[in-house]
């Protein structure tokens, strides 16, 4: 048996342990709450492309949707035109769960692609699946200088000291309101609240000069509640959000937590803002900037490319939304990444492996993040993207492009910023989301609704730690 397919053996061994609890594995081997911690230079596969004669075909599994779907298209075909040695085939896949469904059930019937984009939440997963090369191994085997990235960007794709992923698409959410109604209500259009308590002092004022029938609109969106609590200093699990051992425990009733969800429900309950509901696919808080219903709102910097889109049509009148950083409880502070990395799966040959590294490094190369930022609002991953000429003048004539990137370099580098790593993350996620349903629905205290997400949460957690050996 090959190299290769003992170790897709393996990843089968350890995917029916984290599916289906089979048993515990030995814990010797792990670090930091992952596996194995060992680096092996030789499995990035560079030897293997040198060698190889003709162009090696990879496939690429991503998720990007529309304009930067269509980007990457373009950038991958010039990628293939420019040279001989790798040829790259793309798979878009329609979001980031059914490529994590389809990659599992992959394991099984050999259906892998040579590389992979994944969301943050899949991290631990990963890594326990033991189905990928770590990109650290290509790192040392290249000798590529990862100094141009963002601390952060790297520091939520690696566990045990290794780099498991590259970060790619990144975003984070912030938070997006509208001068025209800030001016009309007599604030400061260019002084947005840096805390949640300013958040509810510039509600009270739009709401009662009747500029907007609610200050802010809040979807119950549990990524949000994670970066608030993120950006006020607060961890989301223990063991240092899953960096320092595995996360078994959520933090969800913390002060920090409980100060959250408090100015959470009483921002609804008082009509300073408006609930728009639980629907991951639902965007009534988006549509109430356009329709007098509120001012402000918190969303990924990924939406600011459709939502000029939308407001370039002229349908919707004297509109001038723009971006600010995302408030925190007490201002400053500092946020992880959110959305897609890099993987690189072992059941590829060395000479494919490879191949996707090379494609890799075009992909996260200073010149293709600033094309990626300018083509959707995602966040450059590397600092030297934004001495790219064409991205300084795209933030120049778009500011509010660059005040995601601006608030991931910004504030303390801790385990309360770099992100959490969680075996169940959608599980966890799922617990605080019911919480804060129970909490608005149905009128739960804040402390209450806690204390049963953070039960919740904890059963799964501790589960899939058992069924890993964690």
């Amino acid at each position: 048996m090959t190299r290769r397919r003992s170790l897709l053996a393996v990843a089968l061994v350890v995917l029916a342990l984290v599916a289906g609890g089979l048993g515990a594995c030995s814990p010797d081997d792990r670090e930091g709450g992952t596996f194995d911690t060992t680096v092996d230079p030789a499995e990035c596969g560079l030897k293997q492309l040198d060698a190889a004669k003709g162009p090696v075909k990879i496939v690429f599994w991503h998720s990007l949707i529309r304009s930067n779907a269509e980007w990457l298209q373009r950038a991958t075909d010039a990628f293939n035109a420019s040279q001989d040695r790798v040829q790259v085939k793309l798979a878009q896949q329609p979001s980031y769960q059914d490529t994590f469904t389809k990659y599992k059930a992959g394991l099984q019937s050999g259906d892998l692609p040579d590389l992979v984009q994944m969301e943050e939440t899949t991290v631990q997963q990963m890594i326990d699946s033991r189905s990928t090369v770590p990109m650290q191994a290509c790192i040392d085997a290249d000798r590529y200088d990862t100094k141009p990235f963002v601390p952060r960007a790297l520091e939520y794709y690696a566990a045990g000291g290794v780099q498991r992923a590259m970060p790619w698409a990144i975003s984070s959410p912030v938070l997006f309101y509208d001068k025209a109604k800030f001016a009309a209500a007599g604030l400061d259009p260019n002084k947005p609240p840096t805390t949640l308590a300013e958040v509810k002092e510039y509600s009270e004022t739009l709401v009662a000069k009747g500029v907007a029938e609610h200050g802010i609109t809040l979807k119950i969106a549990p990524y949000i509640y994670e970066f608030l609590l993120a950006k006020s200093g607060g961890e989301y699990v223990n063991h240092g959000n899953g960096r320092r051992s595995r996360a078994d425990e959520a933090n969800f009733t913390s002060e920090t937590s409980l100060d959250i969800l408090r100015w959470w429900k009483g921002m609804v309950d008082s009509g300073l803002a408006l609930n728009t509901g639980a629907d991951q696919n639902n965007i009534d808080h988006l549509l109430a900037l356009t329709n007098g219903g509120a001012a402000m709102t918190i969303e990924s910097s990924s939406a600011i490319g459709p939502i000029e889109a939308v407001l370039k049509s002229g349908d919707f009148g004297d509109l001038a939304v723009t971006t600010a950083p995302l408030p925190s409880l007490r201002g400053g502070g500092g946020v992880p990444v959110g959305d897609g990395a890099l993987w690189l799966p072992n059941a590829s040959t060395p000479a494919k492996t490879a191949a996707a590294w090379e494609f890799t490094k075009y992909l996260v190369s200073a010149e293709q993040q600033a094309a990626l930022s300018i083509a959707g609002g995602y966040v450059p991953a590397r600092t030297d993207a934004t001495e790219v000429p064409a991205l300084t003048e795209h933030w120049k004539r778009n500011p509010s492009y660059e005040v995601a990137y601006t608030q991931l370099v910004e504030g303390p580098v801790n385990d309360a910023t770099v992100g959490s790593l969680i075996g169940d993350y959608q599980a966890t996620r799922n617990a605080i989301r019911d919480g804060m349903i129970r909490m608005i629905r149905y009128d739960r205290p804040p402390k209450d609704a806690a204390g049963e997400a953070k039960g919740e949460a904890d059963i799964a957690m501790q589960e899939y730690n058992d069924r890993v050996g964690g």
